[in-house]
C-alpha cells in the first residue's frame, strides 16, 4: 500500500472512531449510610440513576423499601450482605425491595441482607436478575415470603434468581421461599433456600404455577422447608387445567423438607409435588423428606398426578421419613428409570407405581452418605452410585469422600441393576 493509501486509511478509520465512538461506561452513585454520598440515600440513588448506571452501595444498615422505576441497573452492595443490610422493620408494610416496571434481566439487585419486609422481593411483570443476596426474616400474610413474583400479560417473563440465601421467610398461604405464578418462566439456580414455611398452603422452599414452558430449577440446596399442604420442598404446577407443563429440575440436594398434605388429595410431595407436568426430573438427591397424612403412602420424596408423563431418572430418593419415596396416580404416567432408592418408610413406591424399583435401571441400594448426621449428601467413592450404567446418580457427581464399609446388596438390587433397559 502506498503512503497516500495509508494516510487515507488512517484518516477514513480516525473519522469512523469518532463518528461511532464505544459506548461510555455508565454513572457510579456512590451510597453511603450517613448520606453523604453521591445521593443520600439508596432509593434517592436509584431516582437519579440512568441505564446503565450502577448505585454502589456501601456498608451499613438501611432503613428503606425499594422501588426500580423499571431502571435497568445495577445496584449492589460494595462488601456484600454479611455488612450491607435494608432492613424494612418499622416501614410501610410492603415488600423490602419492587420490580414492577418491566425491568429486564440488566435490571440487578446484588450483595444484600434483605429482612424485615412483609415479604422480600416483589417481581410484577419484570425479568430482573436476583443475585448473592441473603433474604431472610421476611413474613408474608399471603403469598411470597422471600421472592414472589407473577405476571398476567400476553407473553411470559424470565427472571434469574442466582446464588442467593433465602432463609427462615413465612408465608401465610403460598411460596415460603420463592413463589411463581402465570406468565413467569424463571431460571433459579444455586440458591440455599431453608427453613422456609408455607403455613397453610403449597410450595414450602419453592412455588411454581404457570402457564408457560421453559423453567429452570438446578443446583439448589433446599432443606427444612415446611408446607401446611403439598411440596415441603418444591411444588410444580400447571395453571392450565388442559395441557401440561415442561420444566427441568436438575442437581439440588432436596433434603429434611416437610409436607402436611391433604386427605382430599390423599398426597402431600414432602421433597416435590408435580401436578399435570411434563417435568424432567434428573440427578437430584432426595433424602429425609417427610410427606405427612393419615398413614405412610402419602409421598415422602416424590408425588406426581394428574395427566402428563414425566421422566424420573438419575436420582436418589432415600431414607423418607414417611410417605413412601415416589407416589404416582390419578392420571399420571411417568417413566422412572435408573434411579437409586433406599429405605423410605411407608416403601420406595405408593399408590399406582408400587414396583417401579423392579425395573428400567432401578436399583434399591445404600447410596452411602459421607455424613448424613453431619448434612453431608455426598456419597463415598465405592457407593453404587457412582458405578451406575446410567453414570453417576444423585445431585453430586463426584465422591465427596474415600470408601465405607459397605454392606452386600440383595439379589433384588443385583438384578434390577443389571436388568436396566437403558
Amino acid at each position: 500500500m502506498s503512503s497516500g493509501k495509508a494516510l487515507l486509511a488512517i484518516t477514513l478509520l480516525s473519522i469512523g472512531i469518532w463518528l461511532f465512538p464505544k459506548e461510555a461506561p455508565g454513572l457510579t452513585w456512590r451510597i453511603h449510610p450517613d448520606g453523604s454520598g453521591n445521593a443520600p440515600t439508596i432509593q434517592a440513588g436509584i431516582d437519579s440513576a440512568a441505564t446503565g448506571d450502577t448505585v454502589l452501595v456501601d456498608p451499613g444498615t438501611y432503613s428503606e423499601e425499594l422501588l426500580f422505576r423499571g431502571r435497568d441497573i445495577v445496584v449492589r452492595s460494595s462488601n456484600g450482605p454479611q455488612q450491607t443490610f435494608i432492613d424494612a422493620a418499622g416501614l410501610g408494610g410492603g415488600f423490602v425491595v419492587q420490580f414492577r416496571n418491566g425491568e429486564s434481566r440488566e435490571a440487578v439487585l446484588e450483595g444484600f441482607t434483605i429482612t424485615h419486609g412483609s415479604g422480600g422481593i416483589l417481581i410484577i411483570e419484570a425479568q430482573p436478575t436476583v443475585t448473592g443476596n441473603v433474604i431472610t426474616e421476611n413474613s408474608l400474610a399471603q403469598n411470597g415470603g422471600g421472592i414472589w413474583c407473577s405476571a398476567n400479560t400476553f407473553y411470559p417473563w424470565f427472571p434469574l434468581i442466582k446464588g442467593n440465601t433465602i432463609t427462615n421467610n413465612r408465608a401465610q398461604n403460598l411460596a415460603g421461599g420463592i413463589g411463581t405464578l402465570q406468565r413467569m418462566v424463571p431460571e433459579i439456580r444455586d440458591n440455599y433456600i431453608a427453613g422456609n414455611e408455607a403455613r397453610d398452603g403449597d410450595g414450602g422452599g419453592v412455588y411454581y404455577r404457570t402457564l408457560d414452558d421453559g423453567a429452570l430449577i438446578t443446583g439448589n440446596i433446599i432443606g427444612n422447608n415446611r408446607a401446611g399442604d403439598h411440596g415441603g420442598g418444591i411444588y410444580i404446577g400447571n395453571a392450565l387445567s388442559s395441557t401440561v407443563l415442561s420444566v427441568e429440575v436438575s442437581s439440588n440436594l432436596v433434603s429434611n423438607n416437610y409436607a402436611h398434605g391433604s386427605q382430599v388429595t390423599g398426597n402431600s410431595g414432602g421433597g416435590l409435588w408435580l401436578w399435570q407436568t411434563q417435568a424432567w426430573v434428573h440427578h437430584n438427591t432426595i433424602v429425609a423428606n417427610t410427606g405427612d397424612g393419615p398413614n405412610n403412602a402419602f409421598g415422602g420424596g416424590i408425588v406426581m398426578e394428574q395427566m402428563g408423563s414425566p421422566t424420573i431418572e438419575q436420582n436418589i430418593i432415600a431414607f423418607g421419613i414417611k410417605g413412601g419415596g415416589i407416589w404416582c396416580g390419578n392420571g399420571a404416567t411417568p417413566t422412572i428409570r435408573n434411579n437409586v432408592a433406599w429405605q423410605n418408610v411407608g416403601g420406595d413406591g405408593v399408590q399406582d407405581c408400587p414396583n417401579w424399583w423392579q425395573s428400567n435401571g432401578n436399583v434399591i441400594d445404600n447410596p452411602y452418605f459421607c455424613d448424613m448426621a453431619a448434612g453431608d449428601f455426598t456419597v463415598a467413592s465405592n457407593s453404587g452410585v457412582m458405578t451406575h450404567p446410567a453414570g453417576p446418580l444423585g445431585a453430586f457427581l463426584i465422591p465427596g469422600c474415600g470408601p465405607v464399609s459397605a454392606q452386600p446388596s440383595t439379589w433384588g438390587a443385583l438384578k434390577a441393576r443389571y436388568l436396566s433397559s437403558n
